[in-house]
């Protein structure tokens, strides 16, 4: 509990749990979240069930378990970067004017674009986030803003992504959209946030790569009800896929993108179960794709509230993507768009 319930509460924790008296102080609100299996949330280390029955136990003077929960499952390890940027590579830092952020703020979006950033074709060869006041902090994504591609993602966990040879293309025309996702729920007076992100850019030499992404936006989930969202595309060019990240929102459960090789066997791509939306990860792949080949996505859906859910970009909205770092970058073009 203590990454963001510390001493100074991070990623908009909104109080410390560092003492028996303050465990004591919220142990309604600390069964509260352990009962439902929104804590630790899935960015964070497990907790071991028998630590979390205790709690459990202690919390309700003996009169509750701990439910059993396996927290996020995938199949595919997460994408390492390494600690130092590819050698030969210029950082450039794209991040917010001073943003003042009230003690009321609770789930606010903030977006910052940026053009003209290079007078010359470069490659962007790593990115990382850069943290400002972690107090308040839930997450940052960088996307294009004309084609809507995400091309990164942070949450507290997340590490860098960085391409083995070469990098993604970025052009004097390039507009790229920051945005940030506050949340004060300790409700801090004095926070001042300029987090963004950092790029690494060298020059276009080596693999090109680019972001796929098979997605779908049929996407209609009842009241206290379930639900899925499928896409099929067919490969027709050869792809290299070297990572994935896949995207959901709050009421997913589960994610998987299979590979049906020309021939009629299967394997997986990607599978994830006890999704959590604030675990979205970039998973290492290292796949070939061939012409023939199928790549068939679906997302489920789990909705516990009152109102139907759709596809939209708001968080209370739904999304299926999996967005895929591929070469060549020709090849991306052939399972993206929206279906």
């Amino acid at each position: 509990c203590g990454d963001c319930h510390g001493e100074t509460p991070r990623f908009g924790a909104p109080m410390r749990l560092v003492t028996y008296a303050d465990l004591v102080a919220y142990d309604t609100e600390v069964l509260g979240e352990l009962m439902d299996s929104t804590m630790p949330p899935g960015n964070a280390t497990p907790m071991e069930h028998a630590a979390k029955d205790t709690l459990v136990s202690w919390a309700s003077c003996g009169e509750l378990h701990a439910p059993p929960h396996d927290g996020l499952i995938a199949n595919r390890p997460v994408f390492e970067a390494g600690e130092e940027p590819p050698p030969g590579t210029t950082p450039l830092d794209i991040t917010a004017d001073p943003q003042s952020i009230g003690p009321d703020v609770l789930d606010d979006y903030r977006s910052f674009d940026f053009t003209g950033l290079v007078d010359q074709d470069r490659f962007i060869r790593r990115i990382e986030p850069l943290i400002d006041d972690s107090r308040v902090l839930h997450h940052i994504t960088l996307k294009d803003d004309d084609t809507g591609i995400y091309y990164y993602a942070w949450a507290p966990g997340t590490g860098p992504i960085a391409f083995p040879d070469g990098g993604v293309r970025i052009t004097p025309t390039t507009r790229l959209e920051v945005e940030i996702h506050y949340n004060n729920g300790a409700g801090v007076t004095d926070a001042v946030d300029s987090s963004g992100i950092r790029l690494f850019l060298g020059d276009p030499v080596g693999t090109e790569w680019a972001v796929a992404s098979p997605q779908s936006w049929l996407i209609n989930v009842p009241p206290f009800g379930t639900g899925e969202a499928n896409y099929t595309c067919t490969i027709d060019e050869p792809m290299h896929v070297l990572a994935g990240m896949p995207h959901m929102h709050r009421i997913g459960s589960s994610f998987s993108h299979t590979i049906v090789r020309a021939g009629g066997t299967q394997e997986s791509l990607i599978s994830l179960t006890g999704w959590s939306f604030e675990a979205q990860y970039i998973y290492a792949m290292g796949v070939d794709l061939a012409p023939g080949d199928l790549l068939h996505l679906r997302c489920s859906y789990e909705n516990d509230g009152p109102d139907r859910v759709f596809a939209g970009e708001g968080t209370s909205d739904e999304m299926c993507y999996d967005f895929l770092y591929v070469s060549p970058a020709s090849a991306a073009q052939q399972c993206s768009g929206p279906f």
